[in-house]
C-alpha cells in the first residue's frame, strides 16, 4: 500500500490535475465545483505557462513532464 505523505506537493497536485484534464478533454466534468479555467489556471500555476482556452493536452503534456520527473526522482 502507498501512502501519499504531502498532498499538496506540486508533483502530487500535478497528477490529479493531469487526470482531471484528461476527464475535460473527453467532455466529462470531475464536478460541479471544478471549472474548465480552473484546471487550466491551476496547471499554469504548476507549470509556469499560462494555458488558453482549449490547450488541455499542451497542459497534460506539460504535467507529464513534471510526474515522470518526480517518479524517477523517488526512484532512485
Amino acid at each position: 500500500m502507498t501512502m501519499t505523505l504531502n498532498p499538496a506537493r506540486d508533483e502530487v497536485q500535478a497528477a490529479f490535475i493531469k487526470a482531471h484534464l484528461k476527464m475535460v478533454k473527453v467532455g466529462m466534468m470531475p464536478n460541479r465545483n471544478v471549472t474548465k479555467t480552473g484546471l487550466l489556471q491551476a496547471a499554469g500555476a504548476i507549470t509556469g505557462v499560462k494555458y488558453k482556452r482549449g490547450q488541455y493536452e499542451t497542459a497534460i503534456a506539460d504535467l507529464q513532464v513534471i510526474v515522470d520527473a518526480a517518479c524517477s526522482k523517488e526512484g532512485q
